[in-house]
């Protein structure tokens, strides 16, 4: 038996998981990773700190591995896409990474969407451009941090920095530098990508891309000594959480949708063409297997909405067992589809919104309010605005969507599942184990050193469904298309309101860069 560790380097939480040839979970280490937020709008984190975390879950497993005498074949690295992780000649971060969260650079994406820019670069990368675009992010360190550029020589995200710590070797693969500045006709970075984004002179930051199954090193003999592992033992780096999430859960044929409901809500479809629909907006990216790519509408937040309103509205004093999740659960399944008239936004993360439309200045809300309103009418109301956030986007992913593979914290919550059963009309399911992030890293290592042939083997091996919801296509989904409608209706409304709103906000923060 092979045995194999993820690791996932994730927003809140670094995760190093022990896996068997089979998928299955055998022991799991997590430590928290801080979010730094120094100005309002900003998310960073410290690039040693994580590194510290990392290492520490990854000893604690090697550990484990070793009393129980299994002998591990080799590491795979996922981690949090996007975001800017900058690395001097000697190896050391050239200041705090800039990560997904971050929406410093809203003001300069308004003025490239003014200018059209925005679909230019989309129509070479398939990506619209974002707050959380490393390409936008170095064009803001570029106007307001040179000398913080002028110190790196290589810029990263979060899980090439990890592989680099492991291994010496600086380098990214397909998935995280396909949607940022590939050409996808060509498979290479794009010269006139960085032209239009005004950064030509940055392209001697961007490292060797590669093909996730090809982007490997053995471990540096010092880690080795370090962590209790193997000298040599073989380190794979790729692909990113969302690509390695949906390998994770078994999406990995043409026509296969994946739902990440975690922090953020992702939406995607896999397909063995480049996709460009919808036009200008979302992201197209390689996925693992040879000559797939990926199709994904990225919403800025997902479970994080739901944790904003425990923590602030509904429980803010609860403690968070199973039986406070349980009464959470009964609470929502109890209240009727439609919250009894509450819509909720999701729009609760500082930087706005990034899919099914682009808008920095967006802004969570609740409609429809009344005296009557209950708190249960707000929960429920929450876990349907997330729901019919992803309805949206499958509305705008061109393609049939059959069944989708849901995963995340989220994908926890039976009620959540159900709800976005009804709301999108598909039906979905739930793999077994609670890590896809950290499994589609392993999974990616186990085809690198050759234990499965390819990536569909390996998933057909390694994957059992646990769970599954049918949608109910003759009472709820129509309730939900109407109420989509009134979704949409109501956050296109607003758009003008969200601007007017960051101007009013600019003003009583003295001018600060907000997102």
């Amino acid at each position: 038996m092979s045995y194999f560790i993820g690791v996932d380097v994730g927003t809140s939480v670094v995760k190093s998981v022990l896996f068997d040839e089979t998928g299955r979970e055998l022991h799991v280490i997590a430590e928290s990773n801080t979010v730094h937020y120094p100005q309002p709008g900003w998310a960073e984190c410290d690039m040693n700190e994580v590194w510290t975390a990392a290492r520490g879950t990854l000893a604690q497993v090697i550990k484990y591995a070793s009393e129980h005498e299994y002998q591990v074949d080799a590491i795979g690295i996922t981690g949090q896409g996007d975001g800017t992780w900058l690395v001097t000649a000697a190896g050391e971060p050239a200041g705090p990474a800039i990560i997904w969260l971050d929406g410093r650079s809203g003001e300069d994406l308004a003025r490239l969407q003014g200018d059209k820019i925005d679909r230019a670069v989309f129509d070479v990368t398939g990506t619209m451009l974002n707050t959380s675009h490393q390409g936008m992010q170095l064009r803001w360190l570029r106007g307001h941090a040179s000398e913080t550029l002028r110190r790196a020589t290589t810029a990263l995200r979060a899980k090439d920095w990890i592989f680099f710590r492991l291994t010496g070797e600086l380098r990214t693969d397909y998935t995280d530098a396909s949607h940022s500045f590939f050409d996808l006709e060509t498979g290479t970075y794009s010269e006139r990508v960085l032209d239009l984004l005004g950064i030509p002179e940055l392209r001697r930051l961007l490292p060797e891309a590669v093909p996730c199954y090809r982007n490997t090193a053995p471990i540096s003999p010092d880690c080795a000594r370090e962590l209790g592992i193997a000298t040599g033992t073989p380190v794979f780096c790729g692909p990113l959480d969302v690509a390695a999430s949906a390998l994770g859960v078994g999406a990995v044929k043409p026509g296969d949708a994946c739902s990440i409901l975690g922090t953020a809500g992702i939406h995607q479809l896999v397909a063995d063409v480049v996709i460009r629909e919808p036009a200008y907006v979302g992201y197209t990216m390689h996925h693992a297997p040879p000559d797939t790519w990926i199709r994904f509408l990225p919403s800025m937040t997902g479970t994080l909405n739901l944790e904003w309103f425990l923590s602030t509205i509904y429980a803010p004093s609860s403690l968070r067992d199973e039986r406070f999740w349980g009464r959470i659960e009964d609470t929502v399944s109890k209240q009727p589809i439609g919250a009894n008239g509450v819509r909720y936004h999701p729009f609760i993360d500082s930087a706005g919104e990034r899919a099914p439309f682009v808008k920095p200045t967006a802004r969570a809300q609740f409609s429809g309010l009344s005296a009557t309103t209950s708190t249960a009418d707000l929960l429920r109301a929450v876990f349907e605005g997330v729901a019919l956030s992803a309805a949206d986007c499958y509305d705008h992913l061109s393609g049939e969507i059959e069944m989708i593979r849901l995963t995340g914290g989220g994908a926890r919550s039976a009620s959540w599942a159900q709800i976005i059963a009804d709301a999108v009309g598909a039906p979905v399911e739930i793999v077994g184990g609670s890590e896809t992030g950290a499994r589609g890293a392993a999974l990616n290592a186990m085809v690198g050193l050759g234990v499965y042939p390819d990536f569909q083997t390996a998933c057909e091996a390694a994957l059992q469904l646990e769970r599954s919801y049918s949608p109910d296509m003759e009472h709820a989904y129509p309730i939900y298309r109407e109420l989509l409608s009134l979704y949409r209706r109501t956050y296109q409304a607003m758009f003008p309101i969200w601007d007017q709103n960051y101007g009013v906000t600019q003003q009583q923060f003295g001018g600060q860069q907000l997102s």
